[in-house]
């Protein structure tokens, strides 16, 4: 990289810090509109296909993709007291990637459901599943619209979000899905999700601010009470909060366990 090169990213980190800093930021419309730009233009970009979770990303030659979704289904059947065999007629997994999840639960369930904004991780996604023999329903939605899918995705059982609600636009917009989440699950059904965690260095608050390749993966971030209040406001009752201060693949990982009212 040039001199003149870094100088600009560096530039670019300081305003990003500053206006964290300060509680400034571009607008919800703003947000949505580029992480829409990355999340369906952006297949060409160097972080685009570790982000999606693919098999194929750079990432996954030092970190096992399997294990990704292996891991979540271990830390869920503790959290929730399932049973190795335990079965759940519909999972609906909003962000299902490149299938990493999905492969993982799809021996526990009658019925996959995978949404994601992009239809090429969906077709990749649909292709590793193809050999769980797991039925797959793929949903397509607008990233700035996710409500409009609610209709085409259907009831659920349990609802997955796991590594997407740190690369939403906003805070703001995660309790959109969450809120969406509480529509679609039966009551009592369960809900497994994870967010970055915010702590007391203001490094690590959410950014609002140039939704771009290099800050997508850590773009927002919870406190962990705030968090946990929001979903009861939204009908959830939190059973449960596992937190991962850091792994193979990032830091700052709080897994929650929450039963829909």
């Amino acid at each position: 990289m040039s001199v003149i090169g870094s100088a600009r990213g560096l530039l670019r980190e300081a305003v990003d810090r500053t206006t964290v800093r300060l509680g400034l930021g571009d607008s919800e419309e703003r947000l949505a509109h580029d992480a829409r730009s990355y999340w369906t233009e952006g297949s060409d970009l160097p972080t685009w296909r570790g982000n999606s979770h693919i098999r194929d990303a750079g990432i996954f030659n030092s970190v096992d993709w399997a294990a990704v979704g292996t891991e979540h289904w271990k830390l869920f059947a503790r959290l929730a007291n399932v049973a190795p065999s335990g079965s759940f007629d519909r999972v609906v997994e909003w962000g299902c990637g490149g299938g990493a999840n999905a492969v993982a639960f799809a021996p526990h369930c009658r019925e996959f459901v995978g949404v994601d904004v992009n239809a090429t991780t969906l077709a990749e996604c649909a292709r590793e599943m193809a050999a769980t023999g797991t039925p797959f329903t793929p949903v397509e939605a607008d990233l700035t619209d996710p409500e409009a899918a609610v209709e085409q995705i259907g009831q659920a059982d349990l609802f997955l979000c796991l590594y997407v609600l740190e690369l939403v636009p906003s805070p703001d917009y995660g309790l959109r899905l969450m809120k969406i989440a509480a529509d679609l699950l039966k009551p009592g059904a369960l809900a497994f999700v994870q967010t970055k965690y915010q702590t007391t260095d203001r490094r690590t608050a959410s950014r609002r601010h140039r939704y771009r390749e290099s800050t997508a993966a850590s773009m927002t971030a919870y406190p962990i009470d705030t968090f946990w209040t929001d979903m009861t406001r939204l009908g959830f009752t939190p059973e449960s909060l596992y937190l991962v201060p850091q792994n193979n693949l990032d830091h700052r990982y709080a897994y929650y366990l929450l039963r829909k009212n």
